[in-house]
């Protein structure tokens, strides 16, 4: 009895999402059966599937969104609290070294701060490929073309994630998981930059606290 309450708990979390998922898809494969010419060719598929998204988060992302708050509520008080640390370190003049303002790029603070704005997969892509490409860009301008590696592209990252101290950032993330489709993931850009996302919410999770890693930004 009480694993079946569970999976009832867990569906009723679901609901908006799946009921989601439903829609586009009938109303997608409605589209492509009513109009053969939008499956002539993969880019107009795509088209196509983006303006059914469109249509559907338009109406649903309000009560779509909340489920994910719900579900990440926990991760998102931990990254909010740690920020918090971090940043009443640097007021109570506990940190003497840190991140250079020089070292964010504001471009790619603009870029994440904006994902809340955005109702889509592909629109919330986007913002999270101009987010890194922002920081790579910032980092060759810094360092005169120096190649950056992962290590220091994730602490880069990172660092940014901080700063920009986006509300309910694993909510974000979590409402791309579940619908960024394959096509938009595996075209390169957008799966990469969704992985290093994902990558830095992990590792600062991993983190006990922010400032002896980071450092904070001054």
């Amino acid at each position: 009895q009480s694993l079946s309450d569970g999976e009832d708990d867990v569906n009723a979390s679901r609901i908006c999402r799946t009921n989601a998922h439903n829609i586009i898809k009938h109303v997608t494969a409605t589209l492509l059966e009513v109009r053969p010419v939008l499956s002539s060719s993969s880019v107009m598929t795509e088209l196509s599937a983006d303006a059914v998204e469109l249509l559907v988060f338009g109406e649903l992302y309000s009560d779509i969104y909340e489920e994910f708050v719900q579900q990440t509520k926990e991760q998102d008080l931990n990254l909010s609290n740690k920020v918090r640390e971090l940043c009443d370190h640097v007021k109570d003049g506990g940190v003497e070294s840190g991140v250079e303002s020089s070292a964010i790029s504001q471009p790619a603070i603009a870029a994440l701060r904006a994902l809340p704005q955005v109702h889509t997969p592909a629109e919330k892509l986007n913002h999270c490929v101009g987010f890194l490409e922002s920081i790579s860009e910032h980092f060759s301008t810094l360092y005169q073309g120096k190649c950056i590696d992962a290590d220091t592209l994730l602490v880069m990252v990172c660092q940014h994630v901080v700063a920009s101290n986006v509300d309910h950032l694993h909510a974000e993330v979590a409402f791309l998981e579940e619908f960024a489709r394959d096509e938009q993931l595996l075209s390169g850009k957008e799966g990469y930059a969704l992985i290093t996302l994902q990558a830095s919410l992990h590792y600062l999770e991993s983190l006990e606290e922010f400032f002896t890693v980071l450092g904070p930004i001054r």
